[in-house]
């Protein structure tokens, strides 16, 4: 089973500078957690309210934690007060005041800073329910009335996403969304001027959702998270603008730019921060499932076995979920404008890091932070709008998305905080297998270099593919054995449609076959058949469908003579010996305890194992090999090959069997692993200032590696 804790790196201290000093403001806090303070003592709640995002993040966690234990009061009326203030500005017109706008984001500074602490026990004191559900004041009154403040926060927000002169820079752009939307994003950008604005408005709308991170994985499935809601049953119109807007300033940036070398180092790129805050507020829309509204899935438990995401049957089109406006407007995408701009800038975008590492100047490239949430976002849109995976498969080169993905695998096998990284990438490419387009595509000559230790090798993409994989299956974390279904999924998919691998690929792949059917090692696990068959399917795709072009696999093949010997033994003796052995093991082993081999698995098995094209090539071809190397006394590969490129198996086959390609099949086990992968992206990725305390965090556990 898989299951998901968040790996951080040990780091320093957060500091802040000399930025956030202001005593007025800290005095103000140490108030609020110790008296009562009136409505009306305007002098009080003006100075509480002239902060800044270093002046909040300043204010001590504790001191926040003692205001809502203590003087919960306070903290209501702090909470009112501030979401009165973006309530004001949202209502008003034309340019606001620049007075009005430090008022507007030191409101929701404030907020992005208090709501999270707010949710850490709210399982306790259900303070935010009733403060901001409710809208009760605790220790008011009796007969006061109630004014809820969560919905006038989250309106006042959507609002100021588009108002002129703070957010947007005119009234077609207020119409149109940010940049002009998608298409015009490339044509025109946004004044500088905005990003601030965006990046606190953004920053209040994803820490307001935030309070799934405070809730356990049992708790998430059962309860609603009212906020996200609240944001995902807006208008389709509300939905589709904002949507626009998003997706415009994360496909339209450009980290590189002119590719002046150190460029980035001259000062902060604030428009960085607006991508990072858009692409972690649209995957959260996007993810969310209202309990009970949703699109069915099946299954049952407490994590994702991996062949639970593996159908044979092909992947029928998602059904419409009426219940999220936002996964409504992803799917109702259909221009290929939109799909040009959004496929040119997922490139631009996930190749960068690879790209940044691979320069003559050590560190002269910028890179960007966001690629992981640049994968869940492209996850989300070739699953949910099949238009737009026929368009990049039709109409973009498909390999400029595999190269970076492969990268980021072969790379994050050595760090523990990237297992998940190889997870969505994984996922991502086995739902790619399971169309021919992208198969196909994979026969393109792969040509770039890649800042890893991959062996020399000339060849195609899918010949990258395969090296990729046996590098992770070999020489990989423990962790990723709950893949290697997806993995050799992902090999059999492409096998019937490559023209030609190089020998290091065929190398590779065969030696994964005889590591999984080994008898030590095809008794010791229960999935190992199951791996065997994989292995054997990509054999025997390529001897049926590609046999002319692939004598670098034949000879692989052929050359594991013995192991396909030893399986044919087992399937006629019943793998008496080795069954023995194996029991024999699995009582002396305790942890075995769930899995006891039986003569009745063997058979169930080994009856089926489809090795009747591999031991017709043996029965055929082996005898020819032989003679050719002991009558020319051979002894080099090179000359084997190319006899082999002179042999057929026409007519000595079997009937060629069909294409069989398993395609993901989504269910409960693999939505709830990606809305914790996602929000255990999002609490790494906003820790400098740390938004998230790791004590309080229910939804994953996290553990800490050295930096």
């Amino acid at each position: 089973l898989l299951t998901w804790s968040v790996v951080e790196r040990k780091r320093s201290r957060f500091t802040m500078g000399a930025e956030a000093s202001k005593p007025g403001v800290a005095h103000a806090f140490v108030k609020l957690g110790k008296d009562g303070v009136a409505a009306s003592d305007a002098a009080f709640w003006n100075t509480v309210l002239s902060g800044n995002t270093p002046t909040y993040a300043a204010i001590p966690a504790d001191s926040i934690r003692k205001a809502i234990k203590e003087v919960p009061q306070n903290v209501g009326l702090l909470a009112r007060m501030a979401v009165g203030k973006l309530a004001k500005a949202a209502e008003g017109k034309g340019n606001m005041p620049q007075v009005e706008q430090e008022g507007v984001l030191a409101a929701a500074s404030l907020l992005s800073r208090l709501l999270p602490i707010m949710y850490e026990s709210e399982h306790e004191h259900h303070l935010v329910e009733t403060i901001f559900w409710k809208g009760e004041m605790p220790g008011a009154a009796g007969g006061e009335a109630a004014i809820p403040l969560a919905p006038g926060l989250m309106d006042s927000a959507l609002v100021l996403m588009f108002r002129v002169g703070f957010t947007v820079a005119s009234e077609p752009e207020r119409s149109a969304g940010w940049n002009g939307g998608i298409t015009a994003s490339m044509l025109k950008g946004s004044p500088k001027s905005l990003d601030m604005a965006r990046v606190e408005i953004l920053k209040l709308i994803l820490i307001s959702c935030s309070q799934t991170l405070f809730v356990t994985p049992d708790e998430y499935k059962a309860t609603e998270n009212k906020w996200l809601s609240y944001y995902t049953t807006r208008t389709p119109a509300q939905a589709e603008l904002l949507m626009q807007s998003l997706c415009a300033v994360i496909f339209s940036y450009d980290p590189v730019g002119l590719g002046i070398p150190y460029a980035s180092s001259m000062g902060p790129d604030k428009k960085e921060s607006v991508v990072d805050l858009a692409v972690q507020t649209l995957i959260v829309f996007l993810d969310y499932v209202i309990p009970g509204k949703g699109s069915s899935t099946t299954g049952a438990g407490s994590g994702v076995a991996t062949a639970q995401v593996l159908d044979s049957v092909k992947l029928a089109k998602p059904e419409a979920n009426t219940a999220n406006a936002f996964r409504n407007a992803l799917r109702s995408l259909s221009a290929e404008d939109d799909f040009s701009v959004v496929f040119e800038g997922l490139c631009r975008l996930l190749n960068n890091p690879h790209q940044a590492n691979n320069t003559l100047l050590p560190s002269s490239m910028k890179q960007i932070s966001c690629f992981q949430e640049l994968l869940i976002l492209f996850w989300k849109l070739i699953d949910e709008n099949k238009e737009f995976l026929s368009y990049i498969l039709r109409a973009g080169d498909i390999n400029e998305l595999v190269v970076p993905m492969l990268y980021f695998m072969y790379e994050g096998r050595k760090d523990p905080s990237k297992i998940g990284l190889i997870h969505i990438c994984t996922f991502i490419l086995l739902l790619l297998s399971g169309e021919r387009n992208f198969c196909v595509n994979l026969n393109a000559s792969f040509n770039k270099k890649l800042p890893v230790d991959l062996p020399p090798f000339t060849g195609n993409h899918a010949d990258l593919l395969y090296i990729v994989i046996h590098k992770l299956m070999t020489d990989g974390p423990n962790k990723l054995d709950t893949l290697y279904d997806c993995f050799l999924t992902t090999m059999s998919n492409v096998s019937p449609y490559i023209k030609t691998f190089c020998m290091p690929a065929a190398q590779r792949a065969t030696s994964l076959f005889e590591m999984f059917a080994t008898k030590q090692r095809l008794f010791r696990n229960e999935h190992n058949p199951r791996y065997l068959v994989f292995a054997l399917e990509v054999f025997n795709n390529i001897i049926q469908y590609q046999y002319e072009g692939n004598p670098h696999f034949i000879y692989q093949i052929l050359r594991r003579k013995k192991v396909f010997a030893d399986l044919q033994e087992i399937i006629e003796g019943g793998g008496q010996e080795e069954l023995a052995a194996a029991q024999k093991a699995a009582d002396a082993d305790e942890s075995q305890l769930k899995y006891k081999p039986t003569a009745e698995w063997v058979k169930s098995w080994a009856e089926g194992l489809p090795l009747q094209p591999c031991m017709r090539l043996m029965q055929h071809l082996l005898p020819q090999l032989e003679q050719f190397c002991t009558t020319g006394n051979v002894n080099d590969e090179t000359i084997v090959v190319d006899f082999l490129k002179t042999t057929t198996m026409v007519g000595l086959l079997p009937v060629p069997h069909p294409i069989l390609i398993r395609k993901y099949q989504q269910n409960e086990f693999t939505s709830l692993w990606f809305t914790t992968y996602i929000w255990g992206v999002l609490y790494l990725r906003n820790q400098t200032p740390p938004y998230f305390d790791a004590a309080h965090i229910r939804l994953f556990t996290i553990s800490y590696v050295d930096a």
